[in-house]
């Protein structure tokens, strides 16, 4: 049986649904490029971090070289879109979309940090049915 660390638990998370793991050829960069986000380091090693904002959680993996091709990405699902885009202004951002509302029911933007890894991270629009 999986348990949560309790600070999760105190923040009323259940269940987490997914964390994603993301390549990183510099684990010192990928520090202040999150930090910059709102992210604080849970844990670290010299080639592992563990990354939170709030009830999010993010992995990141040292690698010496970034594999081709390369793919990673994560879509989080938060309910204040527009104060994580906030946040993804502030810092490095080479990569960053304008936020919009997408026709299948999300406002969402995304993010692309300098390893080449994606962060698609969107909220229902209150107009759309949420799935069952």
């Amino acid at each position: 049986m999986m348990t949560l660390p309790d600070e999760l638990v105190a923040d009323g998370v259940a269940v987490p649904l997914a964390i994603p793991v993301l390549l990183s050829t510099d684990i010192e960069r990928s520090v202040e490029t999150y930090d910059s986000k709102g992210f604080a380091v849970v844990r670290a090693a010299h080639n592992y971090l563990i990354l939170r904002r709030r009830a999010i959680e993010v992995h990141v993996s040292s690698v010496a070289q970034v594999p081709e091709p390369h793919c990673v990405s994560a879509y989080i699902r938060v309910a204040d879109v527009d104060e994580w885009y906030s946040a993804f202004k502030i810092g490095p951002a080479k990569r960053l979309s304008e936020i919009s509302d997408k026709p299948w029911g999300m406002r969402e933007f995304h993010f692309i940090d300098d390893d080449g890894n994606l962060l698609n991270i969107g909220q229902m629009l209150p107009t759309h049915i949420a799935y069952r």
